[in-house]
């Protein structure tokens, strides 16, 4: 779930970016940067209690956009999160950060490479388990079909 926000987020900010991309730059280069903060709840498995989380974040994007001569876009985003989690059946509250890197290079809408690299940790309180998930994706699309995709989550389950 955690990953098809990143994901929406992303797409959201792609599609910004799309519209920069189409309007050709009269000069060498162009450069843009946007900040923006979003807050939102979801619930994300937590491999390590077998359970549920109630998950709240509030999540600051910072882009840097790039739009060269030769028509290649480039958009590179850093994604941090303050983090609550709460263990729907244990109970457990983590807090935590969350910091991710996404990098978007595209010529034109049929061709892209997107990837998304981050971490996120979540520390309880007392003995119960602390959790850290690591988030890896990567997708290239050639001649407007998805010629690699890859996603990968791992839990780092440490403590009890």
């Amino acid at each position: 779930m955690k990953r098809l926000m990143i994901v929406f987020t992303t797409l959201t900010l792609t599609a910004s970016a799309a519209g920069a991309f189409l309007v050709k730059a009269g000069a060498q280069a162009r450069n843009q940067s946007s900040k923006f903060v979003v807050t939102e709840s979801f619930e994300f498995p937590n491999e390590c209690t077998s359970e549920l989380m109630d998950v709240t974040d509030t999540t600051t994007v910072t882009c840097h956009d790039q739009l060269r001569a030769d028509g290649r876009f480039s958009e590179k985003c850093e994604i941090r999160q303050d983090v609550t989690a709460i263990g729907e059946t244990t109970g457990i509250v983590w807090q935590g950060t969350a910091t991710f890197k996404d990098d978007f290079v595209t010529v034109d809408p049929c061709n892209f490479t997107f990837s998304n690299r981050g971490v996120i940790h979540l520390i309880s309180h007392g003995p119960a388990v602390n959790t850290i998930i690591t988030i890896d994706q990567f997708v290239r699309k050639q001649d407007c079909a998805i010629t690699d995709e890859q996603h990968v989550t791992d839990f780092d389950c440490r403590g009890r």
